[in-house]
This record gives C-alpha cells, structure tokens and sequence, in this order.
C-alpha cells in the first residue's frame, strides 16, 4: 500500500487503515532513516484526521496497529490517541489527538520540544500548544459539578534526561480541549506560584515511579534530588533519592503531599503497554530488555 508523505490513503476499510496505521508504526520505531521516520508520523497524523473525524468510527477498535496509546475515560464520550516519534538521540516528537463519540476529531501540535523551561507549568494550553506526551493513565475527576481528566504521561525528551508528566485535560463551553488546570493544592513545604501541570526531569539512567496506588486513593511518585551531571554533557539532572511524594484527591483537587511514609511500591511500578506477541512495545523497547 503506498501513499505520499503526509497524506493518508483514501477509500480503505477499517482492517486496511488499522494495517496501514501499523505499517507506519514500525516505521516509526525500526526505520533507521530519520526522515522516514518523520514521514510515517505524518502519514499517521493525517490519517487520523481523515478517518477520525466521522462518527461511525469511534467504535471501531485498533486491532494491528498497537504503536500508540489510546484511553477512554468512564464514559467513553472521547478518546484520547498519543504516539511517539524518535527524531535523534536529543528529540523526540509527538503525535495524537482526542476523538469524540459524538463525532469530530481534535488534532494535537506537539511544541514541548520548543518549551524547555519549567514556565509551561503555569500556562493552560490549547491543541496547538501542547506539551506532547504519551499518556499511560487517565482518571476521571470533577470539581463543583464539572469534569476533568488527569492525564499521567511519558516524553523522551532528550539522550541524557527523560521526562513524566501529570497534566489537566478538560473542554471548554465549546467542546474545545484545554491542557492545565488549577487543580494542585500545594504542601506546606512547597515554594512558589500554583502549576497547572507538573513535568518531571530525571536522569535517563533511572527509572522513576509516576502512578496511581488505588490502596491510598493517591498518585505516588519518586521523590528527586538534584544532582551535578552524571555524564559528560549531560548538565544538572536529578535522581530519585528513595523517598516518595504524592498528590491525594481530595473534594476535587489534588492536595500534594510532599513526604510519603516508606513501603513497597513495586505493584504500582509503571508497565509499558506490550504489543501482543510482537518484540517491540510502544516505547520502541525490546521485550525482556
């Protein structure tokens, strides 16, 4: 099946975009040309938008194509689709969007690659401002009657340093998207303005715990400490230090809580979203590795 760069093929049944979206998807993740690379996460960018858009299509399930994450919230009103794209060792790129079940289709542009400072935690963000991700976990929230979404995510950032993230979906009185909210009550022990969202940086060399313990109704995470760099080049990072730190929903909001008592957290480790029998995830990592 061929298609030019950037656009999506025409006429195919469900079953054919669903290979075509996976065809694209190994590219994305085994290509070793970077420029491939780039054209297949616009040949699935555009595809979304051509095939998204209608109706009777969000009940359709992507049965092949396992290269992005796609989460619902209670209601099944959307979903929200986010894929990551390898540029080089130093960026990386993302792609997705929200569909909607009563049709329409909110194509995302990713500009974290463009905002490297910590002041995009203070901003609320549209579709085209967004600091893309690729979303593991979405929990389905309210405040004084109204919904939002926590939206837990992952974004390579660079060779050196990787990033979670906790973000805010909601809409506005149009339906559109919004990315941040205030939400975040802050602990006794924390500094500075309210953030709307929350990106973590830690050394690529470290894993780092960013998940929901249902047990304490509680997103718990690896606390950091700042650290010289650990590599040459890699300029100040952090490190989890062995203590924990947490956000407690509360009437709404989310209340932090800066210092977690110790215990085992290993059944909230979180687990990259296996393809199948296949011997590459969505994370473009082998399987045992």
């Amino acid at each position: 099946m061929q298609t030019s760069y950037g656009q999506s093929p025409l006429g195919l049944s469900w079953s054919e975009l669903d290979s075509y979206l996976d065809n694209q998807g190994k590219i994305i993740l085994t290509d070793t040309l970077a420029s491939n690379r780039a054209d297949a996460a616009k040949n699935i960018a555009s595809a979304f938008e051509t095939y998204l858009t209608d109706k009777s299509t969000f009940s359709k399930k992507f049965v092949t194509s396992k290269f992005f994450s796609i989460l619902y919230p209670a209601d099944s009103s959307f979903r929200i689709i986010t894929g990551q794209h390898f540029v080089n060792d130093n960026e990386y790129r993302y792609y997705g969007g929200i569909q909607y079940a009563k049709g329409g289709y909110t194509a995302f542009t990713d500009r974290s690659y463009e905002n490297n400072e910590e002041g995009t935690n203070y901003d609320e963000l549209r579709a085209d401002e967004w600091q893309g991700a690729l979303y593991y976990k979405l929990f389905d929230c309210k405040i004084k009657s109204e919904p939002y979404y926590l939206l837990l995510g992952f974004n390579g950032y660079q060779f050196f340093n990787k990033r979670k993230i906790i973000d805010v979906l909601s809409f506005d009185v149009n339906g559109q998207p919004i990315f941040g909210k205030d939400v975040f009550l802050p602990d006794s022990t924390d500094n500075g303005d309210t953030e709307l969202r929350y990106i973590f940086t830690h050394s690529a060399d470290v894993s780092m715990k960013l998940n929901f313990d249902p047990a304490e109704n509680m997103i718990v995470l690896d606390h950091l400490m700042q650290m010289k760099a650990i590599y040459d080049g890699q300029g100040e990072t952090s490190v989890p230090d062995g203590s924990y730190e947490g956000f407690k929903y509360k009437k709404g909001k989310w209340q932090h809580v800066s210092v977690l008592a110790q215990k085992s957290l290993d059944n909230i480790e979180v687990k990259p979203i296996l393809n199948g029998d296949r011997e590459i995830n969505i994370f473009g990592k082998n399987k045992g590795k």
